[in-house]
């Protein structure tokens, strides 16, 4: 696919993606290496031999860190890392992400679900996308240019009961703090925003029962389910130039299945 001049420019930025080893975000890695960043793979465990991520051992620029976006510590450790190796982070994708626990193919009842797994989902899921904007922050304010991009979910805009509760609270929690933080740093050159996605094909959305699939992919006006490739492909116009006058806003990426009026 041609590129616009805007775009051939980011050959010199450097984008990380968290959860960016599988399914999703490797994905959206892949996309912004071919755009031209170079990009930090940040995950628990990234399997360079994996389908998703075997290419990533090759591919010129990307380098993979094993950082867990809950914890304030491996963040900052692993952000001064690259603007050591860089001088730089001009693009940030929150993509990291977890689901509670299933039973039965099913998320578990409010009733059920522990302190213990609201506290995991939250750690990962909201206060990890703040704790890695934080971090970033001061590198994208000091170059006057800085894209940040946060994996929200359908779940985070209507509610969604196979979702569970933690889930969809942290979810509709990103879109509140893409918002705020859009206020308060695009005089700055950065832009904040969300990318919703309704039912995407990653093994995540597998683990659903298996008539809960099958109604999802009913009511998705399309005729589909989306794939990565959907997803990747928005989150590369977010980070480039050519979307410097968007920004604040969760856009939805769902085949219809939901419509903001």
């Amino acid at each position: 696919m041609s590129r616009s001049p805007e775009r051939s420019r980011s050959s010199d930025r450097v984008a990380i993606v968290t959860g960016g080893g599988r399914a999703m975000g490797a994905e959206i890695s892949r996309r912004l290496a071919d755009d031209g960043f170079g990009v930090y793979v940040w995950d628990l465990d990234v399997v360079l031999d994996s389908p998703d991520a075997e290419w990533m051992a090759t591919a010129p620029g990307v380098r993979a860190m094993s950082v867990d976006v809950a914890s304030e510590e491996r963040i900052q450790d692993a952000v001064q890392t690259i603007i050591s190796e860089t001088g730089r982070v001009d693009c940030l994708v929150n993509n990291a992400a977890i689901s509670p626990k299933q039973e039965n193919g099913y998320r578990v009842s409010p009733t059920e679900t522990s302190t213990e797994e609201w506290d995991l989902v939250m750690g990962v899921n909201l206060r990890g996308p703040f704790l890695a904007t934080r971090a970033v922050l001061p590198s994208m304010i000091a170059s006057g240019w800085g894209r940040v991009v946060n994996i929200s979910s359908s779940s985070g805009r209507q509610g969604a009961r196979i979702a569970g509760l933690p889930y969809g609270v942290a979810k509709t929690g990103i879109n509140g703090l893409t918002r705020t933080l859009a206020l308060e740093v695009g005089k700055h050159g950065i832009t904040v925003n969300s990318v919703a996605p309704g039912r995407i094909a990653t093994p995540m959305s597998a683990r659903s029962a298996p008539e809960v699939q099958e109604a999802s992919r009913a009511r998705i006006p399309v005729g589909r389910e989306g794939h990565v490739s959907d997803v990747a492909g928005l989150v590369s116009y977010l980070c480039s130039d050519e979307a410097g006058f968007v920004t604040g806003a969760t856009i939805d990426i769902n085949g219809g299945a939901f419509m903001a009026p």
